[in-house]
């Protein structure tokens, strides 16, 4: 019997590496349009680097862009590119072994490369990953907008991603890490101006895309329908992006970090329409939601919040849809395996209705499966 006992943990452990090392490919998106992509490097010339103070030099970003295309090209794009470089770093990231990430490099999305894009105006959205992530970090619910008649890009916010790789080979590693216990004007020294510095990405973004009239892509982007959206500091970074730049006409946030937002954005809220979807609590670290609770009664349009119970930080990127056993591990214990799929159909119905004009009721996907508080204005 003791040797029985012994053996099980070693049996549970083999059974388990097992099923990690099979991922689940990225989810067929319900919409109707085939989804393409492009990658480009970007240099903002008229910007200097703030992470790099011991020298000069101008803000550089990678990103990607999925846009809806006239016809599949003769091959997908990777949900990772660059694995052997991204697994280490996404393995450090979120304190795993480097066998639990490296599935992710296996894993297949619906997005064709280069496929030529559909001439047809869509609505244009900036996704904002969050400390340490990554651009396609929340690829499930990228492709399903993009299925449904949206443009997407997602830049690495350099020195801000676990791992930043340019075309040429070049990579930039995470350098955005704080030590525990700073004081307060050590931390506003730096999350303040790195805050400004991801939302000047995506201003910029859209201010590139503006130039890009050689390209099929610029026809058809619709300038006058713009959202943003990001996952944690990413979520932050949506917020003062709105905050600054009126020509976003919505704003959804996962999860999003509160606490870096300043006091006179958190006082006067924002006035385009707003929706919040994340953990029931952040725990000992307050601060978030008493923001966020100030923020919600100063924004002047609609604002939805949801909060839902047993999930977990990262369960609001892509992680949960990939492995029963990861999900084990690492999610909250109200999470499914359906649970990115139908996030996304949230983040999709909320775009709808504030950027398309078409209603229905967005929430329910989330609602009706998930014990969830919402409050909405």
């Amino acid at each position: 019997m003791k040797k029985l006992l012994l053996s099980l943990p070693i049996m549970l452990l083999i059974n388990s590496c097992a099923l990690i090392l099979n991922f689940n490919d990225l989810p067929t998106p319900k919409g109707n349009y085939i989804i393409g992509t492009d990658l480009y490097d970007w240099e903002d010339k008229f910007r200097d680097e703030w992470f790099t103070k011991d020298k000069i030099d101008t803000r550089k970003i990678p990103v990607q862009i999925w846009y809806p295309a006239s016809e599949k090209s003769d091959s997908l794009y990777p949900y990772m590119d660059y694995p052997k470089i991204r697994i280490n770093s996404i393995s450090e990231a979120i304190d795993k072994p480097k066998g639990f990430v490296k599935p992710a490099g296996d894993v297949e999305g619906n997005s064709y490369y280069k496929a030529r894009p559909l001439n047809k105006k869509f609505p244009l959205i900036i996704f904002s990953h969050g400390l340490g992530g990554y651009k396609t970090q929340n690829s499930i619910a990228i492709e399903a907008l993009v299925s449904n008649g949206y443009i997407v890009i997602a830049p690495d916010h350099t020195y801000d991603a676990n791992v930043t790789i340019f075309n040429d080979g070049t990579t930039i590693d995470f350098d955005s890490e704080l030590p525990p216990g700073v004081s307060e004007k050590e931390f506003w020294s730096v999350r303040l101006p790195q805050i400004n510095t991801r939302a000047s990405d995506i201003s910029f973004v859209i201010d590139k895309l503006q130039t890009m009239k050689d390209y099929d892509i610029y026809n058809s982007i619709d300038f006058n329908s713009i959202g943003v959206f990001g996952h944690s500091f990413g979520g932050a970074t949506s917020v003062v992006t709105s905050w600054n730049d009126t020509r976003i006409s919505a704003c959804l946030n996962l999860d999003g970090w509160f606490v870096p937002i300043v006091d006179e954005i958190i006082n006067t809220g924002i006035k385009i329409p707003f929706c919040y979807i994340g953990q029931e609590s952040w725990g000992k670290d307050t601060l978030n939601y008493d923001k966020l609770d100030k923020f919600y009664s100063n924004c002047s349009s609609d604002i939805y919040l949801l909060k839902i119970k047993g999930t977990e930080h990262n369960d609001f990127a892509d992680l949960p849809h990939f492995s029963n056993i990861g999900r084990m591990i690492t999610s909250g214990k109200n999470v499914d395996q359906e649970f990115a799929k139908r996030l996304s159909y949230t983040i999709v119905g909320f775009f709808d209705e504030y950027l398309k004009g078409t209603n229905y009721n967005w929430t329910e996907e989330i609602i009706n499966n998930y014990e969830t508080s919402i409050k909405f204005k």
